[in-house]
């Protein structure tokens, strides 16, 4: 295996990096052939993590989506309607992929629209007389329809090797819960942290990337 090692500022310490393209390669075929439930589920893990990186950046009380619901009385159905304090935000979104397990983007609108619809029509069936006809749908907001947000977040056909090498690498180690996969050597050299088996980084020792310094005027008397 062919590296390129460039001296750091602490002697004797190097830090390393992968030239050779087969060594990277190799880590691709590693993934590439992955049981199927096993790259399921690192690509479950994936779409999780990329939810939560684009979900970052957008206002935690933006309308996800929402719940609308429409009557028939009489034989005349009415318009859709919103219904108050049915809406899916930002923010429940972030706190579903963060406490549930194995969870997604698509995942958590999904179990927001399983129960809150029902407890929606039920609602409006304590309002309106027995026999009219009520439905009820979960609308998404159109900035956040699966179609317009980041296609990684919702499509494990289109994540690749290199989009699971890039993430785990950001990782100090393998998600909790999780077995060191049997290629976690080879993202060692491309800086993956001590939790993945790997030895320190200079980084580790030294944040800043060089040698601790004295502090300004030297030596005190």
């Amino acid at each position: 295996m062919r590296r390129l090692c460039v001296a750091a500022l602490v002697p004797l310490v190097v830090g390393c990096s992968i030239v050779d393209p087969e060594d990277r390669e190799e880590l691709r075929r590693q993934i590439a052939s992955m049981p199927s439930s096993e790259a399921n589920e690192y690509k479950r893990w994936y779409m999780k993590w990329r939810a939560q990186r684009w979900l970052a950046g957008k206002d935690p009380n933006d309308e996800v989506g929402k719940v609308q619901c429409r009557d028939n009385e009489g034989g005349l159905w009415s318009g859709w309607y919103d219904r108050p304090n049915k809406f899916l935000s930002v923010e429940d979104v972030v706190n579903c992929l963060v406490k549930k397990a194995n969870s997604t983007y698509l995942f958590c609108a999904e179990e927001f629209a399983s129960w809150v619809v029902p407890d929606a029509k039920k609602e409006i069936e304590k309002l309106l007389p027995a026999y009219t006809d009520i439905e009820c749908k979960y609308v998404w907001d159109f900035r956040y329809e699966p179609e317009k947000v980041d296609p990684k977040m919702v499509d494990p056909d289109a994540i690749t090797p290199d989009d699971l090498i890039e993430a785990l690498i950001t990782l100090p180690g393998p998600p909790p819960g999780w077995v060191l996969p049997r290629f976690a050597p080879l993202l060692c050299p491309l800086g993956a942290g001590p939790g993945w088996g790997c030895p320190p980084r200079p980084s580790d020792s030294f944040p800043t990337g060089g040698e601790p310094t004295d502090p300004p005027g030297g030596d005190q008397p």
